[in-house]
């Protein structure tokens, strides 16, 4: 047999709904055999997986980068992000590639917003990335074609506000939209929460004085959320259009998503781990370091959500990796309002899930598909990436399910210094992160190089 690359050997391997023990052979950066040990051909370099798992590098396609960020307080942000040391920690959390957000500074919702990113990440990443674009009130069906031929892999936008620079799009123009990219079959993301009734909820509060950390979610509904997600719904109907509700905190909602995919129609949930593993009661006990929109729920919806990701009703998990720095946040302990929307959670959320699977809250087999093989589909990346698969990049991701480490400011790499999960124990960690045959982490020591992440486009 031909001499390889690299032999990952001695492992329980886990894709596409199968698993085996032996290993994988990779070749020039891509997998080119898997079997039994026995079957598998010489190497440069062995690596031996002790007998742990191996699964497909976590594709995290809900992340906020704020890179660029052209404007006076560029520093601030950068203090709590930046590309080198989130892409670091991506790979140390077991997320071979990361799609950014388009709400930057300028927003991506034009070609030239899209090549200035462009430019912003060569030579920083540590992991594979890609972009998606967005669009506005005022962004024409041209900008978005533009966008979508240069390889983004999906459109975002918001029904409610986010912050100064990005409005909320009404439903004409949200409409216009989803026709225009119905026509290209492109994909749109939508932040689904009703914008009026929002600024009803926030007049009301704060016109009674309300700064209590509970205010957050009074202020933010559900009534908001499943309203808009059934608006939502019936205009990708009418256009036609596929669509991925992003961040999707409700059962109610992600139960009128399934409704329109088993109609037939290309609807797909996302959720994240904050909606799995934290409460409100965890925001009224810990305030701003909680607060995210839409928010935390009650215990009851959290459990009922989780039977949903059991049954495989939701279709990708996304961190909504969102940091900022203790100071911004810290300006919330006495003022709920003052302290801005996002949590971190590029690192913490595969080791989350996958402590979920050592405690039997859900199968393996479901958490790759939710974080690896779905989120591929969907974004149009598959087979190259979400798998381990002959012809597939050697995206591969060693974990220790007995490896156990309690979340600590001291244990994590983010460059905005804490977590939401902050004194959570994690059951089981990744131990080896390997990047289309390059190995980025080991025993969770960051061996990789910047720059070494490609931009990835979509394939169709």
């Amino acid at each position: 047999m031909k001499r390889v690359d690299t032999v990952i050997k001695n492992a329980k391997v886990f894709c596409s709904g199968i698993s085996f023990e032996g290993g994988v052979a990779i070749d020039e950066g891509i997998i080119v055999a898997l079997g039994k040990e026995q079957h598998l051909p010489p190497a440069d370099k062995v690596i031996d997986a002790e007998g742990k798992v191996l699964i497909p590098g976590a594709i995290d396609g809900h992340v906020h980068i704020r890179e660029p960020w052209e404007s006076e307080d560029k520093a601030i942000f950068n203090s709590a992000s930046d590309i080198v040391t989130d892409t670091q920690a991506a790979a140390i959390g077991g997320v071979t590639m990361i799609i950014n957000q388009p709400n930057l500074r300028p927003p991506i919702v034009n070609l030239e917003a899209l090549n200035l990113e462009t430019e912003v990440w060569k030579g920083k990443s540590y992991v594979d990335y890609g972009f998606h674009g967005g669009f506005m009130p005022k962004t024409t069906i041209k900008e978005i074609q533009e966008l979508w031929r240069e390889g983004v892999l999906a459109l975002k936008t918001f029904m409610t506000t986010s912050g100064p620079y990005w409005p909320p799009i009404n439903d004409g123009d949200l409409l216009y939209a989803l026709s225009g990219m119905a026509q290209i079959d492109a994909l749109p993301i939508i932040h689904a929460e009703n914008h009026s009734i929002l600024e009803k909820n926030r007049k009301l509060l704060q016109k009674e004085g309300r700064r209590d950390y509970a205010s957050h979610v009074e202020w933010r509904t559900p009534l908001a959320e499943i309203e808009a997600v059934k608006r939502v719904v019936f205009l990708l109907k009418e256009s036609g259009s596929r669509g991925l509700i992003a961040h999707v905190s409700l059962p109610e909602a992600a139960l009128e998503i399934l409704k329109a995919k088993r109609e037939g129609y290309k609807v797909y949930a996302e959720t994240g781990p904050q909606y799995l593993f934290l409460t409100d009661e965890d925001l009224k006990r810990k305030g701003p370091w909680c607060k995210f929109a839409p928010p935390v729920r009650s215990r009851d919806e959290v459990a009922k959500l989780w039977e949903l990701v059991r049954c495989g009703y939701i279709d990708v998990l996304g961190s909504d990796h969102a940091p900022y720095t203790k100071e911004q946040k810290e300006a919330g302990i006495e003022d709920i309002w003052k302290a801005p929307n996002g949590v971190p959670g590029v690192e913490t959320s595969l080791p989350l899930m996958l402590s979920a699977v050592k405690e039997g809250k859900l199968s393996l087999e479901c958490l790759i598909k939710m974080f690896c093989e779905n989120p591929a589909k969907i974004y149009r990346v598959y087979p190259r990436k979400g798998t381990i698969a002959v012809g597939s990049d050697a995206d591969l991701v060693i974990v220790d399910f007995n490896l156990k480490m309690k979340v600590t400011p001291e244990n994590l790499t983010m460059k905005c210094g804490w977590s939401p999960y902050e004194g959570f124990e994690l059951k089981a960690l990744p131990v080896l992160t390997m990047v289309r045959g390059e190995v980025v982490v080991e025993n969770r020591e960051v061996v990789g190089k910047a720059g070494y992440g490609k931009h990835i486009k979509r394939v169709s």
